[in-house]
């Protein structure tokens, strides 16, 4: 994410040349489980071809949109779906890294009006989905999937996933407003903001639509089954952006929960990464302590409200996993933190803006094809493959 011209002012000089990461998949993995859905490749396939039909991307840019590997993170997020549903959430994906990389590296971040235009555009393809085709080709990629999500999808998930979208583009906006600004939020005001410029609002709602549940509001404004979906929200996000921080901070993006913390609890880099760590750890204490609140909803609605906790619990694991699955944060040194693990592997802090001259962090994306064996898709540990 672009940042903030006064965190710009952090004296980088004091960063070490490598950082070692908390291992924040093993002690995350003692508590959510990990496992792929075996109609991965099938699906990945059709979604590929499907997005690159729209011309989003071309040149270099497409292959190491491709290269990155968002079939299998949408497997590892989506383990439980039918290939019916999996597909669609696997078009979503695709459309989510692309309309975000379009704002934080593309030519939207730094221009409030031209970020608004996109948000209208964006939720106009929502809200009147019959509506003609939008030239702004990855809004016309997200009206698609949406078309699909409708055919086979209850109304009051359709509603979530409309409003999540909403808080989503217009959380998105709002940080532009603050970069341009310059206005630094506390940690505790970024927090908040992050929980909805994450976007894990609306993969939960297609996390609902890939289980084909409908669960009434009775579920969902629940206080534990609200809590635990806002705690996972927080540990995979904040989670990203400790293993994101390296990359972020060579390209000078300062909208980040490390920086946030550097500059607003004035700690030095080790200081802030350990932080945010902790407040990760105690996090994850609370989703354990929630879920064991959990009340029954009946006969007729536990089995499904279990199905969407495990669900959430499959996303936070396979989000913060696949990081290590792909080039998309550690580069050519993907392989290695993959398989000892980010403790034991120190990870490069390159000079600001060096990656994007180098392409260091640029595709080539072998894992899902190399790496991915039955039951060793987890670093250090085992996962399942979905029967």
């Amino acid at each position: 994410m672009p940042g903030f011209p006064k965190l710009a002012l952090i004296d980088r000089s004091t960063f070490p040349s490598q950082v070692r990461l908390p291992d924040i998949s093993t002690y995350a993995g003692e508590v959510f489980p990990l496992k792929v859905n075996p109609h991965w490749h099938e699906a990945e396939a059709g979604s590929y071809a499907w997005f690159d039909s729209y011309g989003v991307h071309s040149g270099a840019k497409r292959q190491d949109f491709f290269d990155t590997g968002f079939g299998l993170m949408t497997a590892l997020c989506y383990p439980d779906a039918d290939l019916e549903h999996l597909r669609p959430a696997m078009d979503f994906i695709l459309w989510l890294f692309a309309f975000d990389d379009m704002t934080d590296e593309g030519g939207l971040r730094d221009n409030v009006e031209r970020v608004k235009q996109a948000v209208d555009i964006t939720m106009n393809a929502l809200r009147n989905p019959d509506g003609p085709e939008p030239k702004f080709k990855v809004a016309a990629t997200l009206q698609s999937f949406f078309k699909r999500m409708r055919a086979n999808a209850t109304p009051a998930t359709i509603q979530r996933f409309v409003d999540s979208s909403d808080l989503y583009t217009q959380a998105i906006l709002q940080q532009t407003v603050n970069r341009s600004a310059d206005e630094v939020p506390t940690v505790e005001g970024f927090i908040q903001l992050r929980r909805d410029t994450s976007a894990v609002k609306m993969v939960f709602a297609v996390l609902e639509y890939s289980l084909g549940l409908d669960l009434p509001d009775e579920v969902h404004n629940d206080p534990i089954v609200a809590e635990l979906a806002l705690a996972g929200n927080d540990i995979l996000t904040w989670a990203n952006d400790i293993f994101s921080f390296p990359i972020e901070q060579a390209r000078g993006d300062t909208q980040n929960l490390v920086f946030i913390t550097m500059w607003d609890k004035q700690l030095n880099l080790e200081d802030a990464m350990d932080y945010v760590d902790q407040l990760t750890r105690k996090r994850v204490q609370e989703y354990v302590e929630a879920k064991a609140k959990l009340r029954s909803f009946g006969p007729e609605l536990d089995d499904k409200v279990a199905l969407y906790i495990r669900g959430i619990e499959y996303w936070v694991q396979g989000a913060i996993d696949w990081t290590f699955m792909t080039t998309r944060y550690f580069g050519a040194d993907f392989e290695r933190v993959f398989r000892f693990g980010p403790k034991d592997v120190p990870v490069e802090l390159w000079p600001m803006a060096a990656v994007v001259c180098a392409g260091v962090f640029g595709g080539g994306f072998a894992i899902s094809r190399h790496f991915y064996k039955d039951g060793d898709l987890r670093l250090g540990r085992s996962a399942s493959v979905a029967k």
